[in-house]
């Protein structure tokens, strides 16, 4: 039986639990062992885009501190519910710790100590639906594809290969996952750019919904989806602002509800409309 760990990240732990509920029943289907580390924090990318290098240094430390342990000895996969979390984890960490050891006054053998410990929990590191699309490959579909409006994140479409790959597998569920015109655009979320500079980051995700709204337009797309939280958060919250009624779901919810057999019009708007105020 394969075993992961589960990184449920801030997000979906805060604002969105049933996602993370979502992509367990999606593992446990498939005959893998969810570990649920309970010491696990934040991965530290808020402070760390904020410029607060040593507070999410701390963090960083925790996190591998907690991810490093397992119940049994083995080092199992991790799955993280948020492609720019694992972004975070793989290509910031390393460096991060190294540099903020020496800052602290550490040696340089303690800090290349960290660094090594950085990389290797990276490998171990992988975004939920990158990680079901390599270990957990399932038989393309032979009903039609339900078309959703995807949208693949800034962090996955450029630092994690292999995550268009992962968003067309979505294919093999039943679910055509469309990309607007502007798929390579930000979305405006950005973190803490979404509160500093709130001007501009409305005006992106405006920018964003009406590319999605001409895609839903000419395919006749049911929802919004993807697999960054926050992207997929700051895009529903201009929507329900706007007044409109499109819902928006982590991927993992579609393929539970596909796996369920229950990926109809009707579901897919009660699982991405749940929540909206």
């Amino acid at each position: 039986m394969k075993r992961v760990q589960l990184f449920v990240t801030c997000l979906a732990d805060l604002m969105h639990p049933q996602a993370a509920i979502a992509a367990v029943h999606v593992l446990e289907r498939r005959q893998v062992s969810v570990e649920f580390p309970e010491n696990q924090t934040c991965c530290g990318q808020f402070s760390y885009n904020a410029g607060y290098h040593h507070e999410a240094a701390i963090l960083a430390r925790h996190f591998l501190t907690v991810f490093e342990s397992s119940s049994n000895g083995e080092s199992p996969d991790i799955v993280s519910l948020s492609g720019s979390c694992a972004a975070m984890v793989i290509h910031t960490y390393p460096q991060l710790l190294y540099e903020d050891a020496l800052a602290q006054g550490e040696s340089e053998d303690v800090a290349e100590h960290w660094k090594q410990r950085a990389v290797q929990l990276g490998e171990r590191l992988h975004e939920w639906s990158m990680w079901l699309n390599q270990h957990c490959p399932s038989e393309p579909a032979t009903t039609p594809k339900i078309p959703v409006a995807h949208h693949l994140g800034c962090h996955m479409r450029r630092l994690l290969p292999g995550a268009q790959d992962a968003a067309q597998m979505l294919g093999h569920y039943g679910i055509e996952a469309l990309e607007p015109d502007d798929a390579d655009q930000c979305c405006g979320f950005g973190g803490t750019y979404s509160l500093t500079e709130p001007v501009i980051s409305t005006t992106l995700a405006d920018d964003k919904l009406q590319h999605i709204d001409q895609l839903r337009e000419s395919t006749g797309a049911l929802c919004l989806t993807g697999a960054d939280l926050g992207c997929l958060l700051h895009l529903k919250g201009r929507l329900i602002r706007q007044g409109s009624h499109f819902p928006a779901c982590h991927v993992a919810e579609l393929v539970d509800l596909a796996d369920q057999k229950r990926l109809s019009v009707e579901q897919i708007q009660a699982a991405g409309l749940k929540g909206d105020r």
